[in-house]
């Protein structure tokens, strides 16, 4: 995932106090740390075990039940998943890199269709509050059901709308919407999701944040909505669309640079919506420069007047970040980019 996200969080919301901005660093400082390694001398990753059992609904073990952590969480995604079966105790036991492990969403699930899962820790000094990573237990229950139901301005149902929810830091599913313009998810019961979001080429966006505003967290007895149990109902009542083109500095068009677009932030909504932690793993929002150096985001929604930032995913050009004002910019936008300054080479000085 882009670094770039804890820069656009914190540029959107002026303030980087809460606990999801800190994850954010948390997970870029994490990420960087074997990039760095790797650099300066070849590294025996540790190891960390952690142990359990699976039961069911009455307390008894489940065999044959497949417990992993889904590699995507780590971005590394040409890896498989870190997973094992329970043997005729139930029991499990997993071995990886801690950075595979710690702070990662353990699940299980079994030929029944039966999930859970559970949020392990983050490298802490309080120990005393820290889960017995040698005695997990996953309970497994049928999967609770989310629907989204996408609709237009007029409550037309739209069909093949790109759709996700997504808990604080996990996204829970991604697809699109049928003919009749909805898309039924599968999750663990027990998943707090905080987002839910739709867009479509042409029709716009909507999305929903089940969260506290900025000035509302630390409020005593402050609580956040729930996501409903309901249906969710999200309304794509237009688009702006928003062309961008790159340029060399020469003014050359740039072409074949992917460009992600890092917010959105409706007028009605407490928070804005993370689109790169929602598709961080399928990369659907990326898109690349044509042969003019231009890209079109036909799904803009008319509503975003707030400053949106993309994210250049290209090393070897800067920035790495571009700006678009929609009051000032009305749908088009022309970035000239330079060749990133070489860094001096190991032991010479400037």
């Amino acid at each position: 995932m882009s670094l770039l996200i804890t820069i656009f969080l914190c540029a959107s919301t002026h303030v980087c106090r809460s606990s999801f901005v800190i994850y954010s660093l948390f997970l870029s400082l994490v990420l960087l740390a074997p990039i760095q390694s790797r650099a300066d001398k070849p590294r025996i990753p540790k190891q960390q075990t952690i142990k359990g059992s699976v039961v069911d609904e009455h307390n008894q073990p489940v065999v044959g039940a497949t417990v992993f952590i889904e590699s995507r969480d780590w971005f590394e995604f040409n890896l498989p998943n870190l997973e094992t079966t329970t043997d005729a105790q139930g029991r499990f036991s997993l071995t990886d890199e801690p950075l595979h492990i710690q702070g990662q969403t353990l699940q299980a699930k079994d030929s029944q269709n039966r999930m859970a899962q559970i949020s392990l820790p983050w490298p802490s000094t309080r120990k005393s509050k820290q889960l017995d990573l040698n005695n997990l237990r996953l309970q497994l229950k049928l999967p609770k059901l989310v629907t989204l139901e996408v609709v237009d301005g007029e409550g037309k149902p739209v069909p093949a709308a790109l759709a996700g929810i997504k808990a604080l830091t996990k996204t829970w599913g991604i697809g699109k919407t049928d003919n009749e313009g909805k898309i039924t998810f599968q999750v663990p019961p027990d998943v707090d999701l905080k987002y839910a979001v739709a867009l479509r080429d042409g029709y716009g966006a909507d999305y929903r944040a089940y969260r506290l505003k900025l000035e509302e967290k630390y409020k005593p007895g402050a609580r956040p909505p729930k996501f409903p149990d309901h249906p969710v109902r999200l309304t794509l009542t237009g688009a702006q669309p928003l062309t961008i083109k790159l340029e060399s500095a020469a003014g050359k068009p740039l072409s074949g640079i992917g460009l992600e677009p890092q917010s959105l932030w409706k007028p009605d909504q407490p928070l804005p919506m993370p689109l790169p932690l929602m598709f961080y793993a399928t990369r659907q929002l990326v898109q690349p420069t044509d042969e003019t150096g231009a890209t079109v985001f036909a799904w803009i929604p008319h509503w975003q007047n707030q400053r949106m930032y993309f994210g250049v995913k290209n090393k070897e050009y800067v920035p790495h970040r571009i700006t678009y004002e929609p009051s000032k910019d009305k749908g088009t936008l022309t970035v000239r980019l330079s060749p990133k300054p070489k860094e001096p080479e190991k032991g010479s000085t400037p």
